[in-house]
């Protein structure tokens, strides 16, 4: 029975949309029937019309499609930046909060940080930062060496993408330069 009855919606629904579709070609052909026959300056001012308001119709779609889709990045972005400041606070607090208080962070710190910024990231970030912030993670559990030169460039680039995904362009950012902010030896890192 109910495959009856499907099969009774599919045909009725073909039907309908044959019923539009030949609706829509008789109108379109009464339309050029009756275009071709009226006189060529009435037909060019009707043509000049029809292009005006179509151009102005396009404009307004097209300017609130825009306007739209720079809302959802705002929002986004506004999503996003309470998380990457998330992660330099941790980091800051990380390198220096031995030097301020004495002692170092501890690993009940470090995984709150971890879980809570993966989780922000998971919602929030963009495949950019993801996968940077991946790679970076894998490297650094399996780092045994420290602080070496390889970890840096990884952090360097991770930070790199976070600033990308923030809308900034990076184009005249040298290799080191961020890291140059908080490292007082980068250079021996650079080479």
């Amino acid at each position: 029975m109910k495959q009856t009855n499907s099969k009774t919606i599919a045909v009725v629904g073909i039907a309908i949309i044959a019923v539009i579709l030949i609706g829509i070609i008789l109108i379109i052909y009464s339309f050029t029937k009756l275009f071709f026959s009226i006189e060529k300056e009435v037909s060019a001012a009707i043509i000049a019309t029809m292009g005006t308001i179509l151009v102005s119709v396009f404009s307004v779609i097209y300017t609130k499609y825009l306007e739209k889709k720079r809302m959802i990045e705002q929002e986004l972005r506004d999503k996003k930046l309470p998380m990457y400041e998330l992660f330099v606070n941790y980091w800051f607090d990380l390198m220096y909060k031995k030097k301020l208080t004495g002692k170092a962070m501890e690993e009940k710190e470090m995984v709150a940080f971890f879980k809570e910024f993966t989780q922000g990231l998971l919602v929030w970030g963009s495949d950019g930062v993801i996968s940077k912030w991946s790679d970076f993670r894998v490297k650094m559990v399996n780092n045994k060496d420290g602080f070496n030169e390889r970890f840096i460039i990884e952090f360097e680039e991770l930070l790199l993408e976070i600033r990308k995904d923030t809308g900034h362009k990076n184009t005249k950012l040298k290799k080191g330069e961020l890291l140059g902010l908080f490292i007082n030896d980068i250079e021996k890192y650079k080479k």
